[in-house]
Order: C-alpha cells, then structure tokens, then sequence
C-alpha cells in the first residue's frame, strides 16, 4: 500500500480553529488496509475513485464503491476497510472545526455518511493540488480551501435530500445553477432563458419551492462563503466581496450587517 500525504497538523494552532484542513491524500490501498477511531476529533471526507471497501459507524455498516463518498462526523465512533479482492483507491481530506459543525448542520447533512454516484473528483483534486502547491498553512490556501469545502458541500446537499423535493422540474433547474454559480453576478434574465419563462414566472416558481426568491437564495449563499473567507483567511473585506462578484465593498458591508446583524469586521473579530 502507498499514500500519496499533505500534513498540516503541525501548523495547528493550540485553539480551534474555525476552519482547518488537517491533511489531504491519496490512498492506494491494499487488502490489509484498516482505520478505526473512537470519539474522532475531526472529519474525514472520501471519495472513491477505484475499488471498494465498507464503513462501519456505531451499529451501522456501508458498502461503499467506486463514484461514492463517504463523510466520517467529529465524534463519531468508526472503522473503515478496504475490500480484499478490489480494495480502494481514493482521495480524502480530514478537517476540524466549528464552522464546519455550522456549515454541515445549515445543510442537513449532520446524519449522512454516505452518498452514491456523485463525480466530485474536481474538487478533492483541486484541494489536494493546492495543498502541493501551498507548502504550508497560508492564508492563500486557507481561502481556496474554504471555497472548495463549500463548493462540496452545495454539490452533496441536493444529492442527500431528493426524498425531500416534491420540487418542479423548473425549480431545481434553476437551484441547481444558483449552487454551480453562486460567485458569480447571476442575473434574472440568465435564470428566465433556462426555464423559458417569464420573470414573474421564474420568480414565482422558485419562491413557491423553496420559500425565497432566486435574488434572495443566491445572496444567502455568498453571505455563507463570505463567513468562511472572513474567519478563514487574510482576505480584506474588499477582496471578499470581489471574491462574490460585489465590486463595490460598502454595499458588500451593508448586505452583510443586513443578513448576518453585524458587519463583516465584527463578524471576524467576534470569532477569531
């Protein structure tokens, strides 16, 4: 067995932070390959890229396969294995910290573990190569690791929660590009031609799934990342809000305290 391994645990600081990438790989595993943890501090997030293997948490077991991905919790008691006959290949990330524990229970996936036939890939690869890149703990890769924690997230939530959606076809279409986009400046028009729908009509359609209008959904979602780049980098509030496609950072302040209640440089030196 090989492992292909980016540590930073020995740049952890001796407080929690709210957000930090422990260590990222890939696995090549072989038949022997077992972990097993009691009461674990941090998450561990897989993705199967060849071979199989099976999850055990509590009383609770998974057989999990190639394309599938599997999230271990914080405090959770867990072993995992690899399959002797077709044993794993995969890339993984372990990470700790509160504003993981929020951004985790804010979408819903505080009981899931594993997710089947979702191509992440793109954005394990993209963690791990910038964690090559990095070399250590900076403030650079602290913010394109916290994008790509998020942008996994929003890739899982719809993934986990089908059972839940009595959602139009219309509807998830035009989540679904909201989450694919949401740095970008995303204009109603482009939500209309997906649909082929009126404004009126589009907005009514996504407010009646989801309880918000399309303006409102996209702008949670940047006020979500904005939290993480604010407590998990160096990042100005100027670069922040470019970072969301808001180029005039007063208003970025102010949509910020609007939605959050305080401004973003109180957000930051509240939670450091």
């Amino acid at each position: 067995m090989t492992e292909d391994i980016i540590s930073f645990l020995n740049e952890a600081h001796e407080e929690e932070l709210p957000f930090f990438i422990e260590m990222t790989g890939i696995s090549y595993c072989d038949e022997t390959y077992r972990i097993a943890r009691r009461n674990s501090t941090f998450y561990v997030f897989e993705y199967i890229l060849e071979g199989e293997g099976t999850v055990i948490v509590d009383d609770k077991s998974f057989t999990i396969g190639k394309g599938d991905v599997y999230i271990l919790h914080r405090h959770s008691n867990h072993q995992y294995y690899s399959s002797k006959t077709n044993p794993w290949t995969k890339i993984w990330f372990n990470a700790r910290g509160p504003l993981i524990d929020h951004i985790v229970g804010l979408y819903k996936l505080s009981h899931t573990i594993h997710i089947q036939n979702i191509d992440v890939s793109h954005i394990f690869l993209q963690l791990l190569d910038a964690a090559r890149q990095a070399g250590n703990y900076n403030a650079d890769f602290a913010a394109v690791a916290s994008k790509l924690f998020f942008s996994l997230i929003i890739e899982l939530y719809p993934h986990v929660h089908k059972k839940l959606s009595g959602y139009s076809k219309e509807s998830v279409i035009l989540k679904e590009y909201i989450d694919k986009n949401y740095c970008n400046k995303i204009e109603l028009k482009e939500l209309c031609e997906l649909i082929y729908h009126s404004p009126s009509q589009t907005i009514r359609i996504f407010k009646q799934a989801f309880g918000v209008t399309p303006y409102q959904y996209l702008i949670s979602q940047k006020m979500e990342l904005a939290k993480l780049l604010l407590l998990n980098s160096n990042k100005s509030i100027k670069e922040i809000s470019q970072d969301l496609n808001i180029y005039d950072e007063h208003y970025f302040s102010n949509l910020f305290k609007e939605k959050v209640g305080v401004s973003p440089l109180k957000f930051r030196k509240t939670n450091e």
